[in-house]
């Protein structure tokens, strides 16, 4: 009787702190709830926070950053993944009227690359920039290691009329 007696002591107390631990956890009525902080005064004197701008920060561009007015442009492999500036090996000025230039350059597989030359007017000079990259599904195509030669044909919309052709700067 008397190891009864323990044995249900035992148990209510058991019972007792569990409950009491049980209640520190708090409940699921609404009336527990703690009051939301609320949002901090902003003073006078400070301009309030622009909304955020939903348009990518520094997007890639296949276009240079050459000034004056675009006469042609030229692109193979289509929309160009990472471009960047590239080193153009050679220029040749096709007779015509108005005039194409052939931009050539070494890069990588045809498979994979993406590039877009362009020939801008300032004064009496045409500046012809490249930008190189891959092209938009070049992760999933077999491409060949290797330095190939590639030419670009850039159609002008005016003619050359006098004007030195120059490589940009890659």
């Amino acid at each position: 009787m008397i190891t009864t007696r323990l044995h249900t002591r035992s148990l209510v107390a058991l019972l007792a702190v569990g409950s009491l631990g049980l209640a520190a956890c708090g409940s699921d009525d609404a009336g527990d709830e703690l009051p939301t902080p609320a949002p901090a005064e902003q003073p006078a004197d400070e301009p309030a926070d622009e909304p955020a701008d939903d348009s990518p920060a520094d997007e890639p561009t296949d276009e240079p950053a050459v000034e004056g007015d675009v006469i042609g442009t030229a692109n193979i492999g289509g929309t160009i993944v990472d471009p960047k500036p590239h080193p153009i090996d050679d220029i040749a000025i096709a007779e015509s009227y108005p005039e194409q230039l052939m931009v050539q350059f070494t890069s990588g597989d045809a498979n994979c690359l993406a590039a877009t030359a362009t020939a801008t007017a300032s004064g009496d000079e045409v500046v012809v920039s490249l930008v190189v990259g891959i092209t938009e599904d070049a992760m999933s195509k077999s491409c060949v290691a290797g330095d190939v030669q590639h030419t670009l044909n850039v159609a002008l919309d005016e003619g050359l009329d006098g004007r030195s052709v120059a490589a940009a700067d890659a």
